[in-house]
């Protein structure tokens, strides 16, 4: 099988909460997260942190049925989605754009939740 030329890197940990300011509260107090980013989507709180270099990223429920994840960008969306394809992975969100960014959501062979996003460039 060719090896593939899409680039995918490690962008940021999701968790899905309930109760966001007391989560982000517990990562900046216990374990000594800093906060880079609070906004809102869609009415709901979505605050990144970084966690000595781990980019953390805690919201309510953004997208119907997917739940804490892994998430990977990459520079090319169409690309890695054409790669995706052909390597028939399972698409649970198909491909998104909106506006600041593209993203999907496929499962790894674990059945571990994985987002692949492009943000444009700046």
């Amino acid at each position: 099988m060719a090896t593939s030329q899409v680039q995918y890197k490690l962008d940021h940990r999701h968790l899905i909460v309930d109760d966001v300011p007391k989560t982000v509260a517990f990562y900046e107090t216990v374990l000594g997260a800093k906060k880079t980013q609070e906004v809102e989507f869609r009415g709901i709180p979505v605050v990144r942190l970084d966690l000595n270099g781990l980019p953390l990223t805690i919201s309510g429920q953004l997208v119907p049925g997917v739940r804490d994840h892994l998430g990977f960008e990459v520079d090319d969306f169409d690309a890695a989605v054409a790669d995706l394809k052909a390597k028939g992975v399972e698409f649970l969100v198909q491909p998104t754009d909106i506006g600041v960014a593209k993203f999907a959501f496929i499962k790894d062979a674990a059945g571990t939740t994985l987002e692949v996003l492009c943000r444009p460039k700046q």
